[in-house]
């Protein structure tokens, strides 16, 4: 007899953050989930942050997945784990100490790890690191929304600083443990995560070898909206500015360059009469 039973999806084992709920709104939805006497349920948590418990329950996976809630006995119920009730008490005290703690509880995490190896020789373009963290999370396209979210919530929680052009930087303070390197080793956490970590040798050959990308210092400021464009794309892009970026930068900068020329050559052609 053969069995009509769809298959059920096996659970990534490297959670990504629903795409229907903003940064902020995750962020206030996790500190209302640890900060939870006792257990409690979507719409708990409604109350607390003003966020429709059907968009409060999609985030609670994500929550749970790195181990600040846990199930509790019920429908769709929860309770914070005792990490959840330490970020919740570092919340307490002030915002910066409760991002630290938040910072400091992802630490472990893939996409913490990801990044950090990611930026190690400096920043990147954002989309650099999406396709990095699509890759490591084997996320298809349907998910790229999701990754975006991803980055947002790196950035709100000051794991990484927004540069201009784009760019994004890795917080030295935020907490990650550094891979121990020796003899060609890594530590078993690295291998487990499936994160490439770079040896310190060739890192600083690596180094050498890129010329550091140009200043923006003698470019004057701008005092609109489009100045700002002009500014950005006025400069030619020099080869040391090619050789800072990723092969997942170069292949995206390649896909966005053909759009535009496709855009271009439509917007200059013979006019439709």
């Amino acid at each position: 007899m053969t069995s009509t039973r769809r298959n059920t999806p096996v659970p990534s084992s490297r959670p990504l953050p629903t795409d229907r709920v903003l940064a902020h709104e995750h962020l206030a939805i996790t500190r209302a989930s640890c900060a939870a006497k006792g257990i409690f349920v979507a719409r708990d948590l409604e109350q607390v942050t003003e966020v429709p418990a059907r968009r409060c329950g999609l985030v609670l996976a994500f929550v749970r997945a790195y181990g600040l809630i846990e199930q509790a006995p019920g429908r769709s119920a929860y309770r914070p784990t005792k990490a959840g009730e330490k970020v919740a008490r570092a919340w307490e005290a002030s915002e910066e100490k409760g991002l630290r703690a938040l910072r400091e509880a992802w630490a472990k995490s893939w996409f913490a790890r990801g990044t950090n190896s990611r930026l190690a020789q400096g920043p990147a373009l954002r989309i650099g690191l999406a396709g990095k963290l699509m890759k490591l999370s084997e996320a298809d396209e349907t998910q790229h929304r999701k990754v975006e979210i991803l980055v947002d919530l790196m950035v709100a929680v000051g794991m990484l600083r927004v540069e201009d052009g784009g760019y994004l930087r890795w917080n030295e303070s935020a907490a990650v443990p550094k891979p121990r390197t020796g003899s060609g080793t890594v530590t078993a956490a690295s291998e487990a995560a499936d994160v490439h970590v770079d040896s310190p040798d060739e890192d600083a050959e690596s180094a050498a070898l890129i010329p550091s990308p140009r200043t923006h210092a003698d470019v004057p400021s701008s005092k609109s909206a489009n100045e700002d464009l002009i500014r950005l794309l006025s400069p030619p892009v020099l080869l040391a500015d090619l050789a800072r970026l990723s092969a997942e930068d170069m292949v995206a900068l390649h896909g966005h360059l053909h759009g535009l020329a496709a855009i271009l050559a439509k917007l200059r052609g013979p006019s439709m009469t």
